[in-house]
């Protein structure tokens, strides 16, 4: 039955929502008539057919054609997803997808990337002109040198290129030969002779001139070798007129030495390239023209990823070594022979001292890994995940060497830079002018850090220690089970140089709680504090704050005696230790004497002439406060309460 409700709860509430539908509905008939896009986006509409070029769907104010009338939120929709949408009209479009290359916006099925989806001033509705459509996503600087190749600069990019996909390299409509003959005439003798009597055969154009722009003429590429920049096709290739004439005169290495003489004996090392180990040159070097740097075939980096593919990798991580990142790897490595392991420039530290700066790692105090000259032991060459590419966290990598630190270290309380993991706020992990590698004079260290603390009691009384910068006095700066790091617990601590106290207050019979329990930071800062004494708070507040019943007492009663109106505590009590009970400063009437004249007329007067100054004060008067005048106890003897002390004494 419960089922039931909630069925027919749901239908009534499709039959609302259908029924508010008001702008697509005949308010004269129950039938729902649609309306067009257009007949509420007529305005948009006719911005779009401003255009010269207008779709087509537009142009027959067919918006449905793409679009969905309505959505979760009203939104305008489309029919299907945009990768998809395009084929629904333009089938023949997708069988470019079967192509070799593809054009990366066709890849992706990314339409909108050169196409407007309504109108545009331009042929194909593109979203650009000629060339400056493709400089949207290709940088222009390649293309736009001092020589630039006929078709690129006068009828644009698409008189060599298939704009979405093709079957040859570089989406070309054909191969690179075919693609230059189209233009090129091979044959002519002209051609022959500015190519030294040579008949160019295949792919070889590009292998010597660029088919965008050079800062050359003939739009030779940037590095030219020298026997083509001089015309001298010879020097290497048999003689025009023979049976080979694209022939070289002599195979591998032996044909560059004829040139590089010198090479033959640089790259006679311990430690010899693969490639020029194989007598390979053209591994990696373009016997004609590139545009890099060195007529290498590639730039620095992807020329040695072409080999090295699993160093490629390494750059993906987080942290890369500045070389690697810019895919320098000839700052370090000689890419044809070394004395030294893996083909690098220099050993150990005297190569990182090309980039940085020597005196960072020559300071009196050397941390050993950079005294042995061993960088890698803590950095990563090339990559790492870990900030300075440190081979390990922070933390850990220290610890690969000072393991017996790491169970020092394993404490209830940690110094936050070690439980952070950053040693190096203390610790400098190359070189320091101080002992223990510290990056500071250890009496100014903790002030990097901790400098508000001694800012706030700048004015007042400071712990001679804390002011010096002694902190490892009671701190330990690594670790400790004791709280804020303490060298010992409690009053121990305090203890190693304030020796009297505890000595003092063991030989005497009564000793405040706190100094009993060790807890001298009860009533002291360890710090200091612009209270005298170092105190946590003024000394009678301080007090009060522990003796809470006789603050409460204080407070209420009617009289109070001037030390305890006064928060004056140690005007009758010393705070640590003494031989009288309830730490007096004095017995009897003498604790009274230094305020209250005995020999005051008054005083004997108020005292019935009875003598006084042998008697103990406190058998008749509260010592903070009562609710009687004079301080007087509670609960009195009727004589003595009357003012008779002659029917006693």
């Amino acid at each position: 039955m419960k089922d039931m409700k909630l069925a027919i709860l749901y239908l009534l509430s499709i039959a609302m929502i259908i029924g508010g539908v008001v702008s697509c509905k005949n308010m004269g008939t129950r039938q729902l008539v649609r309306k067009k896009c257009v007949e509420c986006h007529q305005k948009k509409v006719d911005e779009f057919k401003k255009a010269g070029v207008v779709h087509k769907p537009l142009k027959d104010n067919e918006c449905e054609s793409c679009h969905r009338p309505h959505g979760v939120i009203g939104g305008a929709y489309l029919k299907v997803s945009e990768k998809e949408l395009c084929y629904t009209c333009h089938k023949e479009m997708k069988s470019v997808l079967d192509k070799k290359h593809l054009h990366a916006p066709t890849k992706e099925s990314e339409c909108l990337s050169c196409h407007s989806p309504h109108s545009s001033e331009n042929k194909n509705l593109l979203k650009g002109k000629g060339n400056n459509l493709c400089f949207i996503c290709h940088k222009e600087d390649a293309y736009s040198r001092k020589m630039q190749h006929a078709p690129l600069s006068d009828k644009g990019c698409l008189t060599c290129h298939d704009a979405h996909g093709s079957d040859y390299e570089k989406s070309l409509f054909d191969s690179t030969d075919a693609v230059c003959r189209k233009c090129h005439d091979f044959k002519k003798p002209g051609f022959v002779k500015s190519h030294s009597g040579y008949n160019p055969e295949g792919n070889t154009c590009v292998s010597c001139h660029t088919p965008h722009s050079s800062s050359n003429t003939k739009l030779l590429r940037e590095f030219v070798h020298t026997p083509i920049d001089q015309n001298q096709c010879k020097s290497c290739h048999n003689s025009p007129e023979s049976e080979r004439p694209l022939g070289v005169k002599k195979t591998g290495a032996e044909l560059c030495y004829e040139c590089h003489t010198e090479n033959r004996i640089a790259f006679a090392k311990a430690h010899v390239h693969d490639p020029v180990k194989k007598d390979n040159c053209l591994s990696c070097h373009s016997p004609h023209a590139t545009d890099n740097k060195d007529a290498t075939l590639l730039p620095d980096g992807k020329l040695c990823y072409s080999c090295h593919k699993e160093r490629e990798k390494l750059i993906e991580k987080q942290h890369v070594h500045k070389p690697a990142g810019e895919n320098n790897c000839t700052s370090c490595h000689n890419p044809h022979a070394s004395d030294n392991d893996y083909e690098l420039k220099e050993t150990g530290k005297n190569l990182c001292y090309q980039c940085h700066k020597k005196d960072d790692f020559t300071q009196p105090n050397v941390h050993s890994p950079v005294k042995k000259g061993d960088c890698v032991t803590c950095h990563d060459p090339h990559a790492s995940n870990h900030k300075f590419e440190l081979r390990l966290a922070e933390v850990e990598q220290c610890y690969t060497c000072h393991q017996k630190e790491k169970m020092f270290f394993d404490r209830v309380n940690v110094h936050t830079p070690i439980r952070i993991g950053q040693c190096v706020v203390c610790h400098s992990p190359h070189s320091t002018t101080e002992k223990k590698l510290l990056v500071q004079k250890k009496n100014k260290l903790c002030f990097n850090c901790h400098n508000g603390m001694l800012d706030e009691i700048s004015d007042g009384s400071v712990h001679e220690s804390f002011a010096k910068g002694r902190c490892s006095t009671c701190h330990d700066e690594h670790a400790s089970d004791n709280d804020c790091q303490l060298v010992e617990e409690g009053a121990d601590n305090c203890y190693g140089c304030h020796k009297n106290i505890q000595t003092l207050s063991q030989k005497s019979k009564h000793t405040h709680m706190p100094i009993r329990d060790g807890k001298c930071t009860s009533c002291h800062n360890p710090h200091g504090s612009k209270i005298k004494g170092r105190l946590n708070r003024p000394a009678g507040s301080l007090c009060l704050s522990c003796h809470s019943g006789l603050a409460l007492n204080i407070e209420k009663d009617e009289f109070q005696h001037a030390p305890a109106k006064e928060r004056m505590c140690l005007k009758c009590h010393v705070p640590h230790y003494a031989d009288i009970e309830n730490l007096l400063t004095g017995k009897g009437v003498s604790l009274c004497k230094d305020c209250h004249n005995l020999n005051n007329p008054a005083m004997a007067v108020a005292h019935s002439g009875i003598a006084i100054n042998k008697t103990d004060c406190i058998g008749c008067h509260e010592t903070h406060s009562a609710e009687n005048k004079g301080l007087m106890h509670k609960i009195l003897h009727p004589p003595f309460k009357e003012g008779n002390c002659k029917k006693c004494h």
